[in-house]
């Protein structure tokens, strides 16, 4: 059987916070250098890339386009062994359209040696599971 590495629940806390704030609602692009591995891993529902950071950097910067400087509620988080489970809501402008949007996340976060490697995420826009 394999087990993972315990890591310290501050520290990937701490890194959660980095991506929700500095990454996500501040957009900081240049921060993706500091916290993700190069290569990284992305599940999303469209699939599985794995890629370098700066692709990463240029899928982010076309989502807040359309997405400008959300507000996000982390509505539960949990850290089990090396991964940071989060369900989120964020709320703000679609350039697009001029209209407020929301988007609700169920985001999982592998962490090896300080960095975000591997990411899962589901995004819903239209839906608010904050309440």
């Amino acid at each position: 059987m394999f087990y993972v590495e315990r890591v310290d629940d501050k520290s990937l806390l701490d890194l959660s916070d980095r991506w929700w704030n500095e990454i996500w609602r501040e957009g900081l692009l240049d921060v993706v250098d500091e916290v993700f591995t190069d290569p990284f891993v992305r599940h999303t529902a469209t699939g599985t890339v794995i890629a370098p950071r700066d692709h990463y950097k240029r899928i982010l910067d076309d989502f807040q386009r359309t997405l400008h400087r959300p507000i996000t509620t982390i509505d539960a988080r949990d850290v089990v062994a090396d991964r940071i489970w989060t369900r989120a809501t964020s709320r703000g402008l679609n350039r697009e359209s001029g209209e407020p949007t929301v988007v609700t996340w169920v985001l999982v976060q592998r962490v090896d040696h300080g960095r975000i490697a591997e990411q899962w995420a589901l995004t819903v826009k239209g839906v608010d599971w904050s309440a």
